[in-house]
């Protein structure tokens, strides 16, 4: 060790014997307070090629001591050797010791107090001064590792870092590192540079000056994070200055010229969160949580107007239309006590184009379509769950002459309730039973449906596409999956007996006739009033009725239409009457208002409308069961033999009378001219030659409404019954 220089690295120079040795001393001191055994430093145990075990010399151990208060000079030497606690020596070669690279231990003091000497020509050391001393990489916000240009989206980063103001005691060495000037003095930093002093005698810490351990030089983060072109460009933004022989005087004019102060304003706003890029990003998240505010409104709105089924749009949606719709319309109504919608609202009335308004018919369609696929999901993943379904398809013609193929799953969910679910409904292009086929597969295939093995039954209306035995859908089902039984509709197959019923015969035929021509008469606005005020006047105590259409798809809504005429017989009569004598009225009206007057009066009217009556009070209530979601096949079929023995217990004599009866009561009760069958003179044939007697009979007009009408209309719907769902009960015996 040279005598002229400290191992912290100062140099002796003109330093008198005695100041010299006071240096040496004092940094002894602090060497031996912040140094610890050798080994403690090294992470694994560390292998040799070869040692050599000797034993430790106390005597020279006690020579070394008894020098160092001698000759001062000896003191930095003697820190080559650490003393272990257990009084061993622990020699280390100065030969592989460098400063600045790494640290080769040559010498280990075993657990035993012995001394290893280790051959440096094998040993390598695998740890650097990184994992010894505090080097320039251990510090994280060291300015002179940062890059040149700093982006945008890490300035709140690098800010977080903060400055780098590292004392003596955690670099290397203790010190900062000294530099030769021009001069050839010899200068470093110092730690008091941290700090300056207010004129009011306060000690303020400069915030954005930070020293670079790894470059000996100083910066100023706030012009290089914050500063303007001109403030980064500036030395101490850029590369640092390390002008320690003028850096008093750089320090303070660079921290209060322009662009500095700048640098600290714009660092200041920073952190107070009053920026520009802070208010953008703000604003935008703002935009988006009112969007969302908005949609949510958007969706509630949509998701009403769907499960109540109306329509969305109006004939006029522009601003001034008074009707907009029931989609804007509810909208507008909303607004009224939401106020990011009506501030939305009015921004949609301001601006004319380029405007995201999220209530435009695309945006409707793309909710209603994302809404629809969430709720199919939850269907399907439901479906999956129970392990087998059953589909009911049916097709309908729309507005646009097109025809749509819906697709309805039936399953037992989680609950054990049984649902029905509307899956897709899609346009057919072919009506085809094949056409129908690859349109279901379709359908299956992009919902993941397995009909193939988890389809338990199929369910369809009586069209030959559907039902066919040789190219019907249930046909081409049958093939992939012979375990999908087909059901004809039941609520379809009622329907079918009702219309076998009603055209079995001409009477009835001339009755449902009847029916509707008084429908359809009595549609103008006038005679609509009329019939209203007699009925308030004969019936005040009940509700109002209006005359019921019949439908051509629903055969049942024919007995909701006989229902009307039978309650309201009496007011519907007297407006017939009043419309056929009405003077102010024009002959076509009073000449139908009196032929319809004559018809209903007549007892053939009446007993016709006494059978329909009875006929729809047993087939309507189970047309009606027969659609419940709820309602197994057995059940079902339970109900349908109830309803073919109620209708064989008509078919009787005894029940011919009780309708007789009963059209005669109410005859009486109307106070009608004719309350019997009119009896008809019997036409005779004229006797031809050769005849001996007469084989006509003379029936009554009773015994031939019987056996024309009555038993044939209940003879129709009974075999009806047995024929169409003779099929059906063939299933049972396999249950």
């Amino acid at each position: 060790m040279n005598s002229t220089s400290c191992k912290c690295g100062r140099i002796r120079g003109e330093l008198n014997k005695t100041n010299w040795t006071r240096h040496l001393e004092s940094c002894s001191k602090k060497r031996k307070l912040h140094s610890t055994s050798i080994t403690s430093f090294f992470k694994l145990p560390v292998k040799t090629s070869s040692t050599t075990t000797l034993p430790l010399p106390t005597r020279r151990t006690e020579k070394i001591n008894d020098n160092t208060d001698n000759d001062p000079a000896t003191v930095c030497a003697i820190e080559d050797n650490v003393i272990t606690s257990n009084g061993q020596l622990n020699i280390m070669n100065s030969n592989t010791y460098e400063a600045k690279d790494t640290f080769s231990e040559d010498n280990v003091i075993t657990s035993n107090g012995q001394l290893n000497i280790m051959n440096s020509n094998t040993y390598e050391a695998k740890d650097t001064f990184s994992d010894i001393f505090s080097t320039p990489s251990a510090f994280l916000n060291d300015p002179g590792n940062w890059p040149l240009h700093i982006p945008c989206s890490m300035k709140g980063y690098y800010l977080e870092l903060g400055t780098c103001q590292p004392t003596p005691i955690e670099l290397f060495n203790n010190i900062f590192p000294k530099i030769g000037d021009k001069n050839g003095e010899i200068r470093s930093f110092h730690e008091s540079y941290y700090t300056k002093t207010l004129p009011d005698g306060t000690c303020s810490r400069r915030s954005w000056l930070s020293y670079s351990p790894s470059l000996n030089r100083i910066f100023c983060i706030s012009c290089k994070i914050f500063g303007l072109p001109k403030a980064k460009n500036m030395i101490m933004a850029s590369s640092g200055s390390n002008d320690f022989k003028n850096l008093k005087r750089n320090i303070e004019a660079h921290e209060t010229c322009m662009h500095h102060l700048q640098a600290e304003i714009s660092r200041t706003l920073f952190a107070s969160n009053y920026r520009i890029d802070v208010e953008i990003v703000h604003s935008a998240n703002q935009k988006i949580a009112d969007n969302r505010e908005i949609l949510k409104v958007v969706i509630d709105v949509l998701v009403y107007i769907a499960r109540q089924n109306i329509s969305l749009r109006g004939h006029n949606e522009s601003c001034s239309s008074m009707n907009k719709g029931n989609f804007l319309e509810l909208l507008q109504l909303l607004a009224k006590y939401h106020p990011i919608l009506q501030n939305h609202l009015n921004k949609i009335g301001n601006k004319k184009k380029n405007r995201l308004t999220l209530l435009s018919h695309d945006s409707q369609n793309k909710l209603l379509k994302i809404l629809a696929d969430i709720v199919r999901s939850f269907i399907l993943k439901q479906v999956q769950k129970s392990g087998l379904f059953s589909v009911i398809i049916d097709t309908t013609t729309d507005i646009a002459k097109l025809e749509q193929f819906c697709l309805v799953i039936r399953y037992v969910d989680e609950y054990n309730k049984v649902q029905e679910r509307l899956v897709s409904l899609e346009t057919a292009p072919d009506s085809s039973g094949l056409g129908m086929f690859q349109l279901f597969s379709k359908i299956t295939e992009t919902h993941n449906i397995d009909w193939k093995t988890q389809l338990c039954a199929q369910a369809y209306d009586g069209a030959s596409c559907m039902q066919g035995i040789y190219s019907g859908l249930r046909t081409h089902i049958q093939k992939e999956n012979p375990r999908a039984v087909y059901i004809w509709c039941f609520a379809h197959v009622i329907n079918l007996v009702v219309v076998d019923t009603c055209d079995c015969s001409v009477e009835t035929k001339v009755f449902l006739g009847d029916i509707q021509a008084i429908n359809e008469f009595m549609r103008a606005r006038k005679r609509t009033a009329k019939f209203i005020h007699y009925q308030k006047e004969c019936f005040p105590k009940d509700r109002i009725r209006r005359l019921k259409h019949f439908s051509t798809t629903r055969w049942t809504s024919h007995g909701r239409a006989i229902d009307v005429v039978y309650e309201k017989y009496q007011a519907l009569l007297k407006t017939l009457n009043y419309l056929s004598t009405a003077d102010d009225l024009d002959r076509d009206t009073v000449s139908k208002a009196k032929s319809l007057a004559n018809t209903i009066s007549s007892f053939k009217f009446i007993i016709s409308m006494e059978l329909m009556k009875s006929i729809f009070s047993i087939t309507t209530p189970l047309s009606k069961c027969l659609q419940s979601k709820n309602l197994d096949f057995i059940q079902a079929l339970v109900l349908i033999d109830e309803a073919q023995k109620s209708l064989q217990y008509m078919r009787s004599d005894e029940g011919f009378m009780s309708l007789v009866n009963a059209a005669k009561t109410f005859s009486s009760n109307q106070n009608l001219t004719e309350v019997d069958f009119r009896e008809i003179r019997h036409r005779r044939k004229k006797q031809m030659a050769g005849e001996i007697a007469m084989d006509e009979t003379v029936m009554l007009a009773s015994e031939r409404y019987k056996t024309t009408v009555y038993f044939v209309v209940l003879d129709t719907i009974i075999n009806a019954i047995s024929t169409r769902f003779c099929e059906a009960k063939e299933i049972l015996k396999d249950l």
